[in-house]
């Protein structure tokens, strides 16, 4: 474009012509850079759509475009082929007016011609080559007339020739294998092109309905490559607004689609088991495998909020390791986890199946109870306290010992925002288990007496 516009100026083109140039440069690259957008956000079966329907255009304008001048020289060969059958009859009809040098006979044969409407003029010559008779339609003009004349006596003439507008045959006339003469007719091309305009209407409409058949064909058959790939993206798409990775794509497909579901569930299973990886490392306790305190406290807001719906007393139940500390300094802190683990596991097997079970800190554990006064409360409390104390322990160094728990119990109907009240209550009650000689359980109600 910078080369153009150099070469513009530098032919003293006027200034407007430059900018006209560049402006029409700079419009084209936006219009095509605007196309190419358009094209980018339709979807992919439109493109699809927009493909075929481009490659069946292109298809049927080749094949019309070859059918069409296929057709134009066949029509040609067959104009010149029927005028060469027209002159030759007349030929034999003129060979005695010829040879004899009769004008009014070779003038009335030639007179004849006139049953064709397309045959413009006829000029019959001797062998010496003057004009013995000659034939023109009666809307030719006297000028045209004469430059055919002057064509077809031309001796370069060919013996045939098709022109745009008028095609001739000069044929030559022989008596007795003597040359008397020869005989030129001239036909105009409007019956060639009627037929070519008809044929072009039909090969038009018939391309038209083809291309519409093949369009709708196409509309079904893009159908079969684009359902798969948007039903993947409706799935994907469902799957990233839900979170749900259990979903899983279901094809019947034994092809590369049937190959990409499957690689696309294959890909779910281990988001599926990455992420429940994640989830039980995010709300467990590593240690003892409980769930660990924030965890507790966010199924605390859901239980908190169950109770203050349905107005049923949420238990907890918060206990700790009696003299823990001593067990580290005796036996070290292996001996100290293997101890807490061991309480862990009877803990979980002490409570209800519907209990939930939390390490709440270094050798405090909490329990909460949905739907449980008080009373039920230190019975479920009661019960982990006497499985504990009836373990026995024994260290990887063969020695054995016992541990026994301390549990503070609380239960009320409570809101979200005053769960922790809940726990603080079972906390004082927890206080006053240790105070008292721990190995026990305390009620609030009672650490409050």
């Amino acid at each position: 474009l910078y080369l153009a516009q150099q070469r513009c100026r530098a032919a003293g083109w006027p200034l407007a012509l430059v900018l006209r140039l560049r402006y029409s440069a700079a419009f084209r690259n936006k219009l095509a850079a605007s196309s190419h957008l358009m094209f980018n956000r339709l979807s992919i079966r439109y493109k699809l759509l927009v493909l075929l329907g481009a490659s069946l255009g292109v298809g049927l304008l080749i094949s019309s475009g070859v059918a069409l001048y296929t057709t134009f020289v066949a029509e040609q060969q067959a104009s010149l082929r029927t005028l060469r059958q027209v002159t030759a009859v007349t030929s034999e009809n003129m060979r005695a007016a010829l040879a004899f040098r009769d004008g009014h006979s070779a003038q009335k044969i030639l007179h004849s011609l006139q049953a064709d409407p397309h045959i413009q003029y006829a000029v019959a010559l001797d062998e010496r080559g003057s004009v013995l008779a000659q034939y023109q339609a009666a809307s030719i003009s006297a000028d045209r007339a004469t430059r055919w004349h002057k064509l077809l006596l031309q001796p370069s003439a060919l013996q045939q020739h098709m022109d745009r507008e008028f095609h001739y045959v000069i044929y030559p006339i022989e008596l007795e294998g003597s040359p008397v003469g020869r005989l030129a007719v001239l036909s105009d091309n409007q019956a060639m092109y009627t037929k070519m305009r008809r044929y072009m209407v039909l090969q038009i409409g018939v391309t038209v309905l083809i291309f519409a058949g093949l369009l709708l064909l196409s509309w079904r058959l893009q159908l079969i490559f684009t359902q798969p790939i948007t039903q993947l993206v409706q799935g994907m798409r469902h799957i990233g607004s839900s979170k749900d990775y259990s979903t899983t794509l279901h094809t019947d497909r034994t092809d590369e689609f049937g190959e990409l579901y499957q690689g696309f569930n294959a890909m779910l299973r281990e988001v599926r088991v990455r992420d429940e990886k994640l989830s039980h490392l995010a709300t467990t306790d590593p240690l003892t495998g409980l769930a660990n305190r924030r965890f507790a406290l966010e199924t605390m807001q859901t239980l908190a909020a169950q109770s203050e719906r349905n107005q049923t007393p949420l238990g907890v139940i918060l206990l700790d390791v009696d003299h823990f500390k001593q067990v580290n300094d005796t036996y070290g802190h292996p001996v100290g986890d293997l101890i807490l683990q061991q309480v862990a596991h009877r803990l979980q097997a002490s409570i209800r199946t519907y209990d939930i079970a939390a390490r709440f800190g270094g050798e405090e554990f909490l329990v909460l109870c949905a739907d449980t006064d008080v009373p039920t409360a230190v019975q479920v409390a009661e019960r982990i306290r006497t499985v504990v104390a009836e373990q026995v322990f024994t260290t990887p160094q063969g020695a054995t010992l016992r541990v026994t728990v301390s549990l503070g119990v609380q239960a009320s109907i409570t809101t979200p925002e005053a769960m922790m009240q809940l726990v603080e209550a079972a906390d004082q009650a927890l206080y006053c288990a240790k105070q008292a000689g721990r190995n026990r359980v305390v009620a609030h109600t009672e650490g409050a007496a």
